[in-house]
């Protein structure tokens, strides 16, 4: 009987200590899942102003307009041009040309930050930085912008130069909607550096960013619908 009670006593305390440590666990896994509730109710408002701010960049610095408008025009035309001409398609060469234009940013990118100093003024300046305690006249985050977009640009032209990725894939990436929203992006993020509405680049923005990518191709293949029904309707008239 005293061993009984003995291995009884025992097997309740087993199980007491099993239950507060299973309730334990479901209270962490209760608060880490409100904590991450709390997070998201947080980061959903601030993604969407984030993704106001990235389409309303180039109004509150219109500094920026003379570099997007080049931009916008050509993915517009290109996009319906070859929406128009469905027997078409980008081309090894034009597929070279359009991933210099990341690199053709990310020059002028250079010149904005570093306040239209010459090229010569731009090295010394980076050499400083790089091997003192110099201080560059920008966030560290905008020269990782930069330099990602520079690199970006010369990968993709060398791939497109030597053909070395299938045809498909390579047109895909070198495509106008990726290629100049990714350079509008960056444009957005070092143009706005500095000023009032002044766009971080966090995960919000790059999630905002992502987000609004989505929304373009969605309204270009929405105004390319149209498109076609206007012409349809003008070549039967």
């Amino acid at each position: 009987m005293a061993g009984n009670a003995t291995l009884n006593a025992s097997l309740n305390s087993t199980l007491g200590a099993a239950g507060n440590a299973t309730n334990a666990t479901g209270t962490d896994l209760l608060g880490k899942a409100g904590d991450a509730a709390v997070a998201a109710k947080d980061f959903l408002p601030l993604v969407l102003s984030r993704m106001w701010d990235l389409v309303a960049a180039p109004f509150r610095t219109q500094e920026m307009l003379w570099i997007i408008f080049p931009l916008l025009l050509t993915f517009l035309v290109l996009e319906f041009y070859f929406d128009r001409h469905g027997d078409e398609e980008l081309g090894w060469a034009a597929a070279v040309a359009n991933s210099l234009i990341l690199f053709i940013v990310a020059i002028d990118l250079v010149r904005h930050s570093f306040r239209d100093a010459t090229p010569w003024d731009v090295v010394r300046t980076l050499a400083l930085a790089l091997f003192t305690k110099a201080q560059l006249p920008f966030a560290p985050q905008v020269l990782v912008l930069i330099a990602f977009l520079a690199l970006m640009g010369l990968a993709v032209t060398l791939i497109n130069y030597y053909h070395l990725l299938p045809r498909r894939l390579a047109f895909e990436v070198s495509g106008h909607p990726p290629v100049n929203f990714l350079a509008y992006f960056a444009i957005a993020i070092v143009y706005s550096e500095g000023t009032a509405h002044e766009i971080p680049l966090d995960m919000a923005s790059l999630v905002a960013a992502a987000l609004l990518y989505v929304l373009m191709l969605l309204l270009v293949f929405w105004g390319k619908r149209v498109m076609r029904r206007v012409v349809a309707g003008s070549e039967r008239g």
